[in-house]
């Protein structure tokens, strides 16, 4: 086999099978229903054929690389989104030259930053588990430095219920409504977003359109002022958010209440447990849903020289 030289391509639908099947036996931290890699992919809104790049060696797919372009407050900003290599082919340097050709893409579109896997609204971790050791030292090894770390929270949705009505009651003393949002709430709920949270505008957006909605809003004043969604990303797997208050109301509780709404709604659906992504109020969800660290991620970027 190590005599079969490697054939590298613009991935085409006619992949999808042998993709799905290198990836997942690749790839064992992050595996992929043939649903999740369709939205991983072609329904990324930022999918481009040159940005997507297969190896093939003696027929089968031995290598995958997918890069976006994501539209930032500083300027373009590249991501390496997915990449693997199969096992039986690795130390080839096929994951190398899938590399260099999706950051070379990304120069000559004017792109200076990239970033790894964190590419919202459409992602699939936020960074490269910390437990892989090879892949940590791959990118390490081409040039990319720690930029952070990120965790994701697991919830056990099958241990208690999630009851919210008391703490709603509370609310709605001090003129806070909470239920699920509909259709009609569309423009008041862009009007929050984007006065501070625009770039979750897409993700909220999916939220929206899941029947029934799978969005809880708070409204004051005929006003929303919180919203929480779920399966907005990852969708079918218990993913939970985005979750925001409006600056001046917090402390009030909306926030906890939201959660247990969008928690209790998972579990009705048939979700063992809850994945909460790229959390940074570890405590909070510790405290209102018994929420645990469940993964840790690396997070990397590269200045592209010019």
């Amino acid at each position: 086999m190590s005599g079969v030289a490697p054939s590298y391509r613009t991935l085409g639908r006619e992949d999808f099978e042998g993709l799905l099947e290198m990836w997942n036996a690749s790839a064992p931290f992050d595996p992929l229903t043939p649903e999740l890699l369709e939205e991983k992919t072609w329904s990324d809104p930022g999918f481009e054929t040159e940005l997507a790049r297969v190896c093939e060696v003696n027929g089968a797919i031995a290598g995958f690389g997918m890069a976006v372009l994501r539209e930032t407050g500083g300027g373009p900003r590249g991501v390496i989104k997915l990449l693997a290599v199969a096992e039986a082919h690795r130390r080839r340097g096929i994951g190398r030259r899938l590399l260099a050709t999706l950051e070379e893409e990304l120069r000559s579109r004017g792109v200076h930053t990239l970033r790894v896997c964190e590419s919202p609204p459409n992602y699939l971790a936020p960074g490269v588990d910390a437990r892989c050791d090879s892949a940590n030292g791959f990118f390490e090894k081409h040039g990319y430095r720690p930029a952070g770390t990120a965790c994701n929270m697991s919830v056990n949705l099958l241990d208690r219920p999630f009851p919210f009505e008391q703490e709603e009651r509370a609310l709605a003393v001090q003129g806070v409504e909470c239920r699920r949002a509909q259709a009609a709430d569309r423009g008041d709920l862009n009007g929050l977003l984007e006065a501070h949270w625009p770039s979750w505008r897409e993700e909220v957006a999916v939220s929206l359109q899941n029947v029934p909605p799978a969005l809880h809003i708070a409204l004051r004043g005929g006003r929303v002022v919180g919203f929480a969604a779920w399966d907005a990303n990852n969708r079918g797997t218990g993913w939970f958010g985005p979750m925001g208050t409006a600056p001046g109301l917090r402390g009030l509780g909306i926030g906890r209440v939201l959660l247990l709404r969008c928690l209790a709604d998972m579990k009705a659906a048939g979700h063992p447990s809850a994945v909460i992504p790229w959390v940074e109020p570890v405590e909070f969800y510790e405290k209102v849903a018994g929420a645990v660290v469940s993964r840790t991620f690396n997070r990397y970027e590269k200045v592209l020289a010019p």
